[in-house]
Formats: structure tokens, sequence, C-alpha cells
């Protein structure tokens, strides 16, 4: 710390002229608060040809294994690919990037990637050992289109969460020794960003280490400071400057830093901020900055052009002037219908961008300031009029989601941009929830999530529901018009059922019975009744009418870690599986597979699931279908998660890590559809019982069940503290064993063993926020925390409990008896399952996702009358843990 200081004296003592002098005692700072991770300094490679491809591709490399310092085998992948061209004499494809391709852990590696960085980031943290990284080349497209995953970039979402706060503890010296104020004016008194460009990038880089902790982030914000007028004045200095990589580096590094500090800035009251963003400058910096969006060098760079657009949303918060030169810049393209006439890629460059401007602001009073200014100039009011000039009547009648009408309207350019910032604007934002409420577009949004498109209307629509959902005012029309949708199906199911019964000569009296002359015609009219249940995307028929053809459930699954918080070097890896909910018969998938000869399956399926992408199919045992061919189905689903995630253990441990992961998407309000598309809450609450029913089916055929249930009363009966914190950080720790609880456990056990299995969450949740890393036998901090660190996992027991009162609210079985019959349950009643998911995702988003206290999550969870003292119970609880 004293070193430190004495470094920032140093910098003080020196010439504001002198630029060469600070850089090398930033830079010796910056290695004090984060050390550089000693790079890889050599590693070997072993390039193979792929077996499949051994006839077509000439040449073989001799050399295996190869030394990531042999000259040409880096940096990039690009430069492996033309050292296997060169040295297997395949010369034409030296200067063609896409005619060969690279996989390493059966993953497709972007040839822009680092050799060093795939090594490090595929290869070991995937499982690779460490004697060489295994490189399969071959050729593109000659045995048909590529399956595996694409790998474009390596960025930190794939690592784990850290504690910043841990991490970058030594950063809080500069908070104290006045080392912020110092590098702030030391950056203020640069004058030519690329004469001082090694003073720049130290200084930015020394600033991304210290907005990582919250003392420097405060310092930042203080008025006094004017930092962030130091910053704009910067940011402007280099867009104006020369055009290149490095601009753009130092441009999206400074931006990145602006984000961060705002973004603190509004966590803060609104009077607060409001005397922060004095310090802003004049309106000419919005009006400046506005003007580099429109440079070619920031259009091309996605990444510099969304961190400019979150910046520009902060910097205007409650000042009306410069709400007022933002929102100008976008007025043009205000009018939808002149829009869908005629629009330049810039208009389409600027609707883009304002989507993302709704999308970023920030959701709490300071950010509404921005919101209600977007309202009060009618932007809103014309999106939703233009909704409703251009949307087919859906009322009183059902309309087809393939009619004509619906496919002209979702082929607007202007609609998907609607829907995306309308869902901006709905996030927390009631005056925004209630217009949209009001306008009557409530059932058209509706009928739009249901169809699917090349431009994801749908997903876009159940986007905006989900918004709107947290209101609870609009929540209940919503849930109105989907249970008119529901009730009109059925109307006009009956409607149909009385069309075929008159052709062949019968009908219904006033008591609702067929009157038919024949007992043939009675069993004829016996075979018209309505499908009900769950009905194949392709054939438009269930269980009813084929009662022993196995449907699926279309799936995507992608490899993941089974925890995060795993304390081993190398994570165990699991896979999480989310869905669009779109069914489909086995065999109407492969029939459609088989006539679509040019497509890749999974592309070809991707028709049939709504435009979302898929790589399975979860098969449902039906009530009529046979043992076999249902095994026979999840015998093909695993080889499908065995190719797309390169798990060979599929097993139920799998299965219930897969459901686990699923339910803390929910408990931590992760989205359901980046990686593929489409789906989102609803859909995936549709899928829960389904897995819970393949993870039953393998535990009652290879009947493990009293095994694990002995394990599972032995986790739960543990009283060792240590072993409590211990188990935060294994992947069959207590997130593990809840959800396995559903599986063995019945009612009255579960309410018996409930306090238990939230006392370990508390703990987990205590463990995993004060030491992140881990592992550790005690508690660090054993001081009550905010709400909001317990409160993932006190969503993910609420969930639990919502599974048992909802989906298996009529289950009844002896304790041994309780995974067959759940089984069982689950095959024959689809209808009461599809309305069981619906009203937990009402209680997940309305009573859950809402509570702000303990207190008030022990009410809607109904644990008053085992909890007497909520106010003190978790700090009671961490308090006993010695």
């Amino acid at each position: 710390m004293a070193f430190m200081a004495v470094c920032i004296k140093t910098v003080e003592k020196c010439s504001l002229q002198d630029i060469l002098t600070p850089v090398f005692i930033f830079e010796r700072l910056c290695s004090i608060i984060y050390p550089e991770e000693n790079d890889v300094s050599e590693f070997f490679l072993t390039l193979e040809k792929d077996p499949q491809q051994e006839d077509f591709l000439q040449g073989r490399m001799l050399g295996n294994p190869y030394s990531s310092l042999e000259p040409g085998l880096g940096p990039l992948m690009r430069d492996v690919k033309n050292k296997i061209c060169q040295d297997c004499e395949l010369v034409a494809l030296l200067e063609d990037d896409n005619g060969m391709e690279l996989l390493v852990n059966n993953k497709i590696m972007s040839l822009d990637l680092a050799v060093k960085d795939v090594y490090k980031k595929v290869w070991l943290a995937e499982g690779g050992d460490h004697d060489a990284m295994r490189v399969v080349y071959r050729m593109r497209g000659l045995l048909g289109d590529a399956t595996e995953e694409f790998i474009e970039s390596l960025d930190n979402k794939t690592e784990s969460a850290v504690n910043n706060e841990e991490v970058y503890k030594m950063a809080n010296v500069l908070a104290k020794c006045d080392g912020i104020k110092v590098m702030v004016k030391r950056l203020g008194a640069i004058q030519n960003v690329w004469r001082a460009r090694p003073l720049v990038q130290v200084l930015l880089k020394l600033f991304r280490l210290s907005v990582k902790v919250s003392k420097c982030q405060e310092v930042l914000i203080k008025p006094e400071l004017r930092a962030m007028e130091v910053f704009l004045r910067t940011l402007q200095l280099c867009l104006e400057g020369e055009s290149d990589a490095s601009q753009a580096t130092i441009s999206e590094q400074l931006l990145d830093i602006m984000e961060t500090i705002l973004s603190k800035a509004t966590s803060e009251p609104l009077e607060n901020f409001e005397k922060f963003s004095q310090t802003f400058g004049g309106p000419e910096y919005i009006q400046s900055i506005i003007s580099f969006t429109n440079h070619q060098s920031i259009k091309n760079n996605q990444a510099v052009l969304a961190h400019l657009t979150r910046v520009l949303a902060a910097l205007v918060y409650g000042n009306e002037t410069k709400m007022e030169i933002l929102l100008n810049h976008f007025k043009p393209i205000f009018d939808f219908n002149t829009y869908d006439l005629d629009h330049s890629p810039e208009d389409q460059q600027k609707l883009e961008m304002f989507c993302t401007l709704t999308n970023s602001i920030e959701r709490n009073a300071t950010g509404n300031t921005l919101k209600d200014y977007i309202i009060k100039l009618e932007v809103v009011k014309h999106a939703l009029e233009y909704i409703t000039m251009h949307a087919p009547c859906v009322k009183p009648t059902l309309l087809r989601t393939d009619s004509d009408e619906l496919k002209e309207f979702i082929s607007k350019p202007a609609l998907k941009y609607i829907l995306r910032f309308l869902t901006g604007m709905a996030h927390s934002h009631e005056n925004s929830q209630l217009a949209i409420a009001s306008a009557d577009t409530i059932p058209i949004i509706h009928r739009l999530e249901q169809v699917s498109s090349d431009e994801h209307v749908g997903s876009l629509a159940e986007n905006l529901l989900e918004a709107l959902c947290t209101n609870p005012t609009v929540a209940k029309q919503i849930e109105e018009v989907r249970d008119f949708t529901r009730s009109e199906k059925k109307r006009l199911a009956m409607a149909m059922r009385e069309k075929q019964l008159g052709q062949l000569g019968m009908r219904t009296n006033d008591k609702g019975q067929v009157t038919a002359k024949s007992a043939i015609l009675q069993q004829i009219e016996m075979e018209l009744g309505e499908e009900s249940g769950l009905v194949c995307c392709i054939c438009r028929e269930g269980y009813k009418y084929q009662p022993t053809k196995v449907l699926g459930i279309y799936t995507f699954t992608k490899r993941c870690n089974a925890d995060d918080f795993e304390a081993k070097p190398r994570k165990t890896m699991g896979y999480s599986t989310v869905t669009h909910f779109n069914i489909v018969h086995i065999d109407c998938h492969m029939n459609a597979v088989r006539l679509a000869r040019a497509r890749d399956e999974w592309e070809s399926a991707a028709l049939q699931n709504a435009n979302t992408k898929c790589n399975g199919l979860l098969p449902l045992w039906g009530p009529q279908v046979a043992e076999s061919a249902f095994a026979s189905c999840l015998a093909r689903h695993n080889t499908y998660l065995q190719e797309s995630t390169s798990h060979r253990d599929i097993g139920h441990v799998s299965t219930i890590h897969d459901l686990k992961l699923l339910l803390l998407r929910f408990a931590q309000e992760k989205s359901f559809h980046e990686d593929t598309g489409g789906g989102g809450p609803q859909s995936n609450m549709y899928m829960i019982p389904y897995l819970i029913h393949v993870a039953l089916y393998v535990i009652n055929t290879t009947r493990v069940a009293r095994r694990e249930e002995a394990s599972l009363m032995a986790y739960l009966e543990s009283a060792n503290p240590e072993r409590w914190v211990e188990s935060a950080y294994e992947t069959e720790g207590p997130l593990y064993w809840i959800t396995m609880s559903i599986l063995l456990h019945s009612h009255q056990q579960w309410k018996n063993n409930k306090l238990a299995h939230l006392r370990r969450l508390i703990v987990i949740a205590q463990a995993r926020c004060c030491q992140p890393t881990g592992p550790c036998k005690v508690l660090s901090d054993k001081n009550e925390k905010e709400y909001v660190v317990y409160r993932p996992y006190l969503v993910f027991f609420g969930l639990i409990d919502g599974i048992y009162s909802h989906f298996l609210k009529n289950v009844n079985a002896s304790d041994e008896q309780w995974p067959s019959v759940v089984a069982d349950y689950i095959r024959h009643n689809d209808e009461l399952l599809i309305k069981a998911s619906e009203k937990l995702l009402a209680a997940y988003t309305e009573e859950l996702l809402p509570c702000t206290s303990f207190a008030e999550f022990c009410d809607v969870a109904g644990l008053l009358d085992v909890i007497t003292n909520p106010e003190t119970y978790i700090s009671d609880l961490l308090k006993g843990m010695s």
C-alpha cells in the first residue's frame, strides 16, 4: 500500500507535459492490482486429418506433435491452417479461408482466434490433456454441412464469475491516496491522444482495473472530481482522430469505463445523479457523440456502437435539453409507415440503435426519466397505432397463424423493431406498460407470439408480453387473452366436430349426446372426438388419433459447466437444455428430414421449430405408447446429446443437473433464447415435467431410487457446518439435492425436509457471495447480506415448492411408490401439466420475483407457520454456523 502511495506521489511531481515517465509508474500499479497471468510459454499441437476424408485429402502432417514455438504455427489459427496447406501441398487452399475447417474438442474454430487462447480456453478448459492439443483438419462441405458448434470468439462470458472486490482489492488504495484524482488530472492534461498513446492506453488499463471495486466508483462519481467531463473530452479526441484498429480499441475501453461509472451513478438516488450529471458538460457533447455514430468506422464496429448507445442514454437522464437532442436524432424514423414504404441503410441503423438504446436504459427512477420523455414524444403511441392499423382483426374469431393477412403483417419491416423497443420501454416502467395495455394491442401481440418467421417475430412478441407481465394489472389482461384463445380453439374444434358429424348423418342433442342410426356410426363418432393435449406441429395429430406414435419436444442443448462454483481446476462438464416447446412426432420429424435432402437434419427441423435452432428431440411417453418405442427414441435423443455436447455419460445424474440448470435460469432471470433465437419462460416451464419424467424413467429402470434416497437423507441429516460450507463448491451440492428431492420425496417428506433444504440454500448463498472462488470450510463473514444475495436461491426453492404444489398437486403415493407413481402421472396428464405450468409461471413472475425481503418471501412461500421470526432467521442461522 505504501509503495502504491509513493508511486502516486511520484507521478504528481512529474510535469503534465511528461508523457513517458508516468507510463512506467502506471504499468507498475497495474501489475500490483492485477498481476498478469503467466502466459503459456510453450505447448504442443497434434495436427490430424479427419479420418472420414482420408481418401480426399492428400498428404499427412508428419511432425506430430508440433511445438507452438515452431515458425508458422501462430499466432492465429489461420496460420495453422496455412501451415497444413503448405506441408500437404494443398496450395489452392492457402488464400481460401472458407475451404478448410479446423476442429478442437469437436468444435469448429474461427481462423481469427489466437492459437494460445484456443489452447487455454477450449482445449484445457474443457478437459483436454496438457500433452498436446489435438487439431483435426478437413475440407468444408465435402461430406455435407457441418453440425458442430462454431466458436467465433472467446470472451469473458465463458469464464467463471469472480468476486471483483476480492480479486482487485489493491485498487482500493488508489481511492484512499488520491490516486484516482491524479489519474483523472493526468488524462485531462492530454491534448493529443495519438502522440500520448502509450500513456492513454496504460491510464485506461488502470481505470478499468480501478472501476472493478466500488470504492473507486464512489470516488469517480463525486461531482467535484469532474471525471466524466474528462472522459467525454478524451472520447471526443479519440473519435476525431485517425480511424484504425487501435482507435476502436481505445474508444471501446473508454466507453466501457464510462458505462461502469454511469451505471454506478444511476443506482444512486435521483437527486444525487442530477448533481453528478451537472459535470457532464454542455449539450454539445451529446451532439458531438451522436454525429460520430454516422462515421463508417463506428457503424462497422458493433461493440463500440453498442457501448456508445448505452453511454448516450445515461448522459441524458433527467436533462430535458439533452434528451431532446438525443431523440431528435431518431425522429425521422418514428414515422413507421414511411419506413415500411422506403428506408435507407442509415434509417435501418438508426432504428437498430434506438432498440439498443431503449433496452439499455437503467430500470430505475433515474432511467425512467428518459422513458417518460419518450412517452411524452408519443413514440410509443405512434408504435401502438401502427400495430392496431396494420394488424388483422383477431376478435371475436380466432385468426389462423398461417393466414395471408397475418403473413403480410409480420413481413412489415418496422414491426420487429417496434416489438424490440416496446420491450425495452416496458421493463420496469409502469407508464409504458399501461400505455401498451390500454391501446388494445395485447390480443394482437398475443397472436404474434404464436407465429414463426425468419425475423423471430414470435419470440420478440413473447419477450414483450414477458416484460409486461411484471405489472399485475397488465398480467391479468394477458392471462384473460390467453384464456380467450384457449376457449376459442375449443369452440372451433367443437364446430368442426359438429360439421363432421353432420356429414355422417349425426348430430348432438341438448345434453351433448351424439345420436346415430347404427353402432358403426356411433363408433365413427367416437373416433371423431376433438384432439386435445399435445399435438404434432407437422401432422396436427396427437395421442388421440395416433396413440402409439411417439411425440417429442424440439430442444437445444449446449455443453456447459455442471456448476460454475465448483472448486476444481477442471470443472465437471454438463449440459443445459432449453426449448421453444414445439411438439412433433418422431416419425414426422424423420420423414421431413428425408424429404429435405439438401439440408442438414437440424436445419430442416428448425423450419418446424418456429425458425428456432434445435439439436435434440426429447421423447414423451404417451399412455398407449409401447415402452420399447419410447426407449428407442430416448436412446436416439441421448445420441443427439452426445453429438452436440461431447458428454458421454448420459444418465439420471446428468438429467438432474440439466433440470437444475434450467430452474437456475429462472431463478437468476437469465435469457432462455440467447443461444437459440427462440423460446421464453413459458415455453421452458412447459418442459419441466418432461425432464422430470426422463430422469424418473432412468431411475425406475435402473432401480437406483433406494440408493439415491439414502444419499439424499445422508445429505439432509448432516449437522457438520464445515460440510455445509464445503458442499457449496461441489457439483452435487444443495441445488442438486433439492432438485433430486422432487424425484424421490413425497409431499409429506418434502414438508418434513424443506426447511433443511432452505437452510442449506441460505448457507450456499452466503458462502458463494463471500468466497466465490472457494473452497473453504468456514464462512469468512457471518453477517447477513442484502436480500439480493439470497434472492436467486430463494426463488429456486420457491420453484421446487411450486412444482410440488402445482405439477404434482394431485399425486398421492407412499414414500416408496413416489418415483413410479409420479412418472405414471406425467405420462397420463399432459393437459393438466400445461395448465399447472401456466399457474407456476404466474406464481413465479407475480409472487416470487417481486419479493424484496426474506419476510415477504416467507409469506409468499407459506413458511410463516414454521418460521416465526423471518426478520432474524438468516442472521440467527449464520451465527449458529460454528
